[in-house]
């Protein structure tokens, strides 16, 4: 099988595909001009889509009798306004500053490349084109409406490009590669009252500005150097003026760590010690978890075999290295704590010498559609070998 021929061979089309879908950016569970674009694809490459959940999609090839691959691509963009200045910019408030459109455009090509050989494969191949990974919760979804199951999944596989990498090429890490992510909202409700007259009133401001170093700390007083995290609040809201003291004010931030241990501890203490402080300011908290991602954990033994299949069908010259974990969080590790993954980052700058790369989810990240093939014919071998070596 020659994957990376096939894919190059296609790079004109998966160009077109990525540049549609990146001028029509959808958020979130509310895709339906995304949705009807895959599916319309897959139809046109021979197989027969299906929803799943809110949004999902899903198709099956491949025969029975051997074991199931799930390859993912998630499909919703940000709520960030484009400044790439690209002449297929987003034609919305909206953009795919993550990447969402290549790893879509990427399993298109796939599913076109595996359907023409599926006689090959040795299994299935189950695809999901998923929503709501930046809700860090499309994963979930999808598991809840039965992804993993008829036919049951046996390792599952998946890819996110890295615009800002000093290289093209591939990077992976066994074990815990990425952080859990407990993102939360606190709305804490006090009493307004005139700036001249804090004593009539009760502050939320004064609150939350406790509440914030309350909760900042506890990595670094709480938590061993071993079980460390991060955690952050991005958002402090409070309608007030420069002299009126509003009735409430709303945080929200996020709470990182590789541990599993630790996320459980902080999913415990974050309410617990805002709660405490609100309440001794005498206050009231509402605390919420807008999101609960686990670790996402790449299976070692499926990691190790799915590097020397790429290392062996991909160019000598490809870099395929190993990298530390990342405190940055992806939904498919709700898939990865269910069946054996590997997930790996498909390293793509428009110029690897440049010096103003722009990580996701900056407004002037510019993607390099060059790697798109290596992303594909990656994805083709892994499947389609791991099927092989356990017919």
């Amino acid at each position: 099988m020659t994957y990376l021929e096939d894919a190059r061979a296609l790079y004109n089309e998966m160009v077109a595909n990525r540049r549609h879908l990146h001028r029509n950016p959808e958020l979130g569970f509310d895709l339906p001009k995304t949705v009807a674009f895959v599916k319309d694809k897959l139809t046109e490459y021979g197989l027969e889509p299906h929803d799943i959940g809110d949004h999902g999609i899903t198709a099956l090839i491949g025969k029975p009798g051997g074991k199931t691959v799930l390859l993912r691509a998630d499909m919703d963009a940000l709520p960030i306004v484009e400044q790439s200045g690209l002449e297929f910019s987003s034609t919305n408030d909206y953009s795919h500053t993550c990447g969402h459109d290549m790893h879509t455009s990427i399993l298109l090509a796939v599913a076109k490349l595996l359907k023409a050989n599926e006689d090959q494969l040795q299994g299935y191949v189950k695809f999901i084109f998923q929503p709501a990974e930046e809700l860090l919760i499309g994963g979930k979804a999808m598991l809840e409406a039965g992804i993993l199951e008829n036919p049951k999944v046996d390792a599952a596989f998946g890819l996110h490009v890295a615009p800002n990498a000093p290289l093209q090429g591939i990077i992976y890490r066994p074990g815990p590669a990425m952080s859990s992510a407990l993102n939360f909202r606190i709305r804490i409700k006090g009493s307004g009252t005139h700036g001249a007259m804090p004593h009539l009133g009760i502050d939320p401001v004064y609150i939350g500005s406790q509440v914030v170093n309350g909760l900042t700390a506890i990595p670094a007083r709480e938590l061993g150097l071993d079980q460390n995290a991060a955690v952050t609040i991005g958002r402090f809201e409070g309608l007030g003026a420069m002299n009126i003291i509003p009735d409430e004010v709303v945080l929200e931030g996020t709470a990182r760590t590789l541990s599993e241990n630790s996320r459980a501890y902080l999913r415990d203490r974050l309410p617990q010690l805002a709660s405490s402080i609100v309440e001794t300011y005498r206050g009231q908290a509402e605390f919420e978890f807008i999101a609960d991602c686990p670790v996402l954990h790449n299976n070692e033994d499926l990691t190790t075999k799915a590097v020397d299949i790429l290392k062996d069908k991909l160019p000598e010259n490809l870099p395929i290295l190993p990298f530390s974990p990342q405190l940055a969080s992806e939904d498919f590790a709700y898939y990865a704590n269910q069946v054996p993954a590997f997930f790996f980052n498909l390293c793509n700058p428009y110029d690897p010498t440049a010096n103003d790369l722009h990580p996701v989810h900056h407004p002037k990240v510019v993607f390099g559609e060059d790697m798109m093939p290596i992303g594909v014919a990656s994805f083709a071998y892994l499947a389609t070998e791991w099927l092989a070596k356990h017919a």
